[in-house]
């Protein structure tokens, strides 16, 4: 709790001192700019890897397989999908990139419209290395399903001696994935030089008018989280899990807070299943959704991307097709689980999504000094997404033992 709160203020104190730099020496500020292109830049080298090592660790460690996963999985691609969607429909109504008007010269290296075609033909990889060079996610995605299924079947093949030496090369792989992990970490205690010289630029260039427009930003954002609570989980936990939501929320807004507070559902995991057992939730329900299934959770973040996504294009006068949209909202869901259990994973996996669809990154910048408010929503958001994930998967398991034992008696009939 403490680095959090250290981390917090050190972003307010750059946004203040950039804001500052920036009104009464523009000409300095202006001339700092870059650093926070470079951070960015430092955030997609390593972000990139992590994917890539994350899916064939995903892949050749945790073979979780059976009717128990694929329920799981059913359940998250559901929820996944509606918060895109809540993301944005909210970003298409409101037209949150009208308030963002100051970042489109950050976005004018993009085209002015996303051809859907385009997007479809670039998800292929021409080569093994042009992903990673690329930053492009999806591509990235796709060799590591690839290759990771190719060594299981390669590996089942093989003798003892053989097997033995493969094992060893997961275990390589799991240290690539740390290793990448351990760089973001480093890259990401920098993020107060980016919101500085981001503030520094703004101010230097537009006053300080568009802080008014972040606000508005962020308050869109939060709203379309609020949306996604009271409606989607509350239309499983009543519709499908026979529950009151007073009943839920009254052990379930322990956890709920507590990762808003602390800044990670992860670290809110133990709460959260102490609160499911307190709730009747089995631990085979609870353990398979909130423990194995937590980077598949991630709505607060796949809502986020696609509110924000759609905003900076709109912020741009870039023009999305519907086709472009869906596209996108693929790219969020693939990326915010590839990138799950990092910090800042918001901005990272927006980072990736924004590179494989041509969008300069470089608007992101400013959108960091507000992003702590964002991401305590984000948190929130997945720690309730755990808790409700468990508790359908939990109904749901009852409901298909139920339905063994009323044909195992009529088989007796």
């Amino acid at each position: 709790m403490t680095q959090i709160i250290a981390s917090v203020k050190w972003i307010l104190l750059a946004l203040v001192a950039g804001a500052g730099l920036g009104l009464v020496y523009p000409g300095a500020a202006l001339a700092i700019t870059p650093v926070s292109k470079f951070l960015l830049q430092l955030i997609k080298a390593a972000a990139t890897p992590l994917v890539l090592f994350a899916v064939l660790e995903a892949i050749l460690r945790f073979r979780v397989a059976g009717a128990d996963f694929l329920r799981l999985l059913v359940i998250t691609l559901i929820n996944a999908s509606i918060a895109i969607a809540i993301g944005l429909l909210m970003a298409n109504l409101f037209v949150p990139g009208q308030y963002l008007t100051f970042l489109s010269g950050d976005v004018a290296g993009a085209t002015k419209e996303i051809d859907f075609l385009d997007m479809i033909a670039k998800q292929l990889p021409v080569s093994i290395v042009q992903p990673l060079a690329d930053n492009s996610i999806m591509p990235v995605v796709i060799m590591g399903v690839a290759f990771g299924f190719a060594w299981r079947k390669v590996r089942a093949g093989q003798n003892a001696a053989a097997s033995a030496l493969m094992d060893q090369g997961v275990m390589w792989i799991t240290f690539a994935r740390e290793m990448c992990e351990t760089l973001l970490i480093w890259i990401v205690k920098l993020i107060p030089l980016a919101v500085f010289a981001a503030s520094a630029k703004v101010t230097a260039e537009h006053g300080l008018q568009p802080f008014k427009g972040l606000g508005q930003y962020v308050l869109l954002c939060l709203l379309g989280m609020a949306v996604h609570v009271l409606f989607t989980y509350s239309a499983w936990l009543v519709g499908f899990v026979r529950i009151g939501l007073r009943d839920f929320w009254r052990l379930a807004i322990e956890p709920a807070l507590y990762s808003f507070g602390v800044n990670s559902s992860l670290v809110a995991l133990p709460l959260t299943l102490r609160t499911l057992d307190r709730l009747g939730i089995s631990r085979r329900a609870s353990t398979l959704a909130a423990v194995v299934g937590t980077n598949l959770n991630n709505d607060g973040i796949i809502l986020y991307e696609g509110f924000t996504l759609l905003a900076l294009a709109q912020a741009g006068g870039m023009e999305m097709s519907l086709g472009g949209q869906i596209l996108a909202a693929l790219y969020c869901i693939v990326a915010a689980m590839g990138v799950a259990g990092v910090p800042e994973a918001g901005i990272v996996a927006l980072t990736l999504v924004m590179s494989g669809l041509g969008i300069p990154v470089e608007a992101l910048a400013l959108l960091l000094s507000v992003d702590w408010i964002i991401a305590r929503a984000r948190s929130l958001l997945n720690t309730t997404s755990d808790m409700v994930g468990s508790m359908v998967l939990n109904r749901w398991l009852e409901l298909s033992e139920a339905g063994k034992i009323r044909n195992s008696k009529l088989m007796v009939f």
